[in-house]
């Protein structure tokens, strides 16, 4: 293990997930569309799934996905897993087909699983409530060495009765390790429950990026805006565990107190909560946000920053999909920089796109190559 640990540095950037942000100065771009490619839709081998976001080492990626049911004669059936797992390869850069995501494991179980306090059967409770472990964005991986790869989610604690919020509980942070076994998952467990309490951001819920030797982690605030902490990847095999290794961007600087999500000082201007990607474009030597602006929409903007806390620049509408006729016709305007060869000069999306059927919605993800000017 010590010699996992002499190459941590190296193997971070061997994974795709580290940024080696270049010396020369970093600037906020208005990015062009060149063109845009439909590559499909993300096939599901027969599972209903809903909001799938992505990373990605060794050119596997990893999906993760809220809601899921299988379908049966094309229809889904009426049991319900709140997240799972799959993998897919790197679409062809040349060939536009769908992209197939297999599941090892098969229907379930929960990938992210449930805690003893959240009805952890099914996340259903016997008052007709439930409890979701709904992913916003993939595990970040801290460590890619030698098949041995270590990631970590910060996964909101959400009690719900229909889609509204009854109780926010908090953020738990998992840990996710994969040694490289062929056709197999993740090993996943709680790291620790309630990593954010309930009166503070759940950093790391909405978006990560590494950049610099720190993992770089947003959260939603009452503001609708995002706040951002940074953790310094000094721990074993990229450990994000210790408080102590965590400072947070308030009023403008970074402080090792952590603040209350209700602190108006750690909003970032021009940032959203809704479900989106952040990532470093080596193109544009600059900070990418991209993401949407909810139901029941399926339109794609995109921000970009010199340094992780910004300043992000006002959104800009780039590229609109089509809307089911589902009860929520699209949602979940989400990149994947991690199937991209990291030039930045492409950038594959997706989306939730919901159809009404005598059973109830089916979700399909469409997969579209964006390119850049």
């Amino acid at each position: 293990m010590d010699s996992l640990l002499h190459y941590a540095t190296v193997a971070l950037i061997l994974s795709g997930s580290v940024v080696a942000v270049p010396s020369n100065e970093r600037r906020a771009v208005t990015p062009v569309v060149a063109s845009t490619t439909r590559y499909g839709i993300l096939d599901m081998q027969g599972l209903n799934r809903d909001s799938c976001t992505s990373t990605a080492w060794y050119n596997n990626v990893l999906w993760v996905c809220r809601d899921t049911q299988p379908l049966v004669n094309g229809l889904p059936e009426n049991v319900l897993v709140v997240n799972t797992a799959s993998y897919s390869s790197i679409p062809s850069a040349t060939t536009p087909a769908n992209l197939v995501l297999t599941s090892p494991q098969g229907f379930g179980p929960t990938f992210f699983p449930l805690e003893s306090d959240e009805c952890p059967a099914s996340g259903l409770c016997s008052d007709g409530t439930r409890w979701v472990g709904w992913p916003n964005t993939a595990p970040i991986v801290t460590f890619a060495f030698d098949n041995n790869v270590n990631s970590y989610a910060f996964i909101p604690r959400q009690h719900l009765s229909g889609l509204s919020v009854i109780a926010d509980a908090g953020t738990t942070l998992y840990h996710a390790l994969w040694q490289g076994q062929v056709n197999t998952m993740p090993s996943v467990s709680v790291a620790q429950s309630q990593f954010w309490s309930a009166d503070q951001v759940g950093y790391g819920s909405t978006a990560t990026v590494i950049s610099n030797g720190f993992a770089y982690l947003y959260g939603p605030t009452p503001s609708g805006q995002l706040a951002v902490s940074k953790a310094a990847l000094t721990g074993f095999l990229g450990d994000l565990t210790s408080k102590s290794i965590y400072q947070y961007y308030v009023n403008g600087a970074w402080t090792t107190t952590a603040p209350s999500k209700s602190d108006s000082t750690i909003s970032l201007p021009n940032t959203s909560t809704v479900q989106g990607q952040i990532y470093f474009s080596t193109k544009w030597q600059s900070f990418v946000w991209i993401g949407g602006d909810g139901f029941p929409n399926a339109n794609f903007y995109i921000s970009t920053a010199p340094n992780p806390e910004g300043p992000w620049s006002a959104h800009t509408l780039f590229f609109q999909g089509e809307v089911g006729n589902g009860s929520l016709p699209a949602y979940s305007a989400v990149a994947h920089p991690g199937m991209t060869d990291g030039t930045g000069n492409y950038i594959f999306i997706t989306w939730t796109k919901t159809t009404a059927s005598s059973a109830g919605d089916i979700y399909t993800q469409p997969l579209v190559r964006v390119d850049w000017q």
